[in-house]
């Protein structure tokens, strides 16, 4: 099952880099949470369900200017975890600030949709939750 559960992950970051929102969105389960890094340090909540992940989904293309990510590594952690391992950057609309980051994120896939989605500014914070620091 870990495989298929790394495929899972695989298809989702595709659908995201060619902008396909369907398969993408088809990829999660009804009732998935999306907890971005981003969004957890300015205070704000969880993204809950289809409704939650399609907000997440137009945030970064329509508040943002340039987003981009590129992928680096996918590890399977055993039990429907993944950890994806990256670089993003994006530049804030009305701030105009540029970011150029590190991101990784824990992947949970249960019955091949992704039910749980946690993003990390750095490797070494993503890996420490999971207990893999290096």
């Amino acid at each position: 099952m870990s495989q298929e559960d790394v495929e899972v992950a695989r298809r989702s970051f595709k659908a995201w880099q060619d902008d396909d929102y369907e398969t993408w969105i088809a990829l999660h389960d009804a009732g998935v949470e999306y907890l971005g890094a981003v969004e957890r340090r300015l205070g704000q909540g969880v993204y809950r369900g289809h409704k939650g992940a399609s907000e997440l989904w137009h945030v970064w293309r329509d508040e943002v200017e340039g987003f981009w990510i590129e992928s680096e590594e996918i590890r399977d952690l055993g039990d429907g975890r993944i950890l994806h391992l990256g670089q993003m950057g994006f530049r804030g609309s009305a701030s105009g600030v540029e970011v150029d980051s590190q991101l990784a994120l824990v992947i949970t896939v249960r019955d091949a949709r992704i039910v749980r989605s946690m993003d990390f500014m750095s490797h070494h914070e993503a890996l420490k939750a999971v207990g893999l620091e290096e």
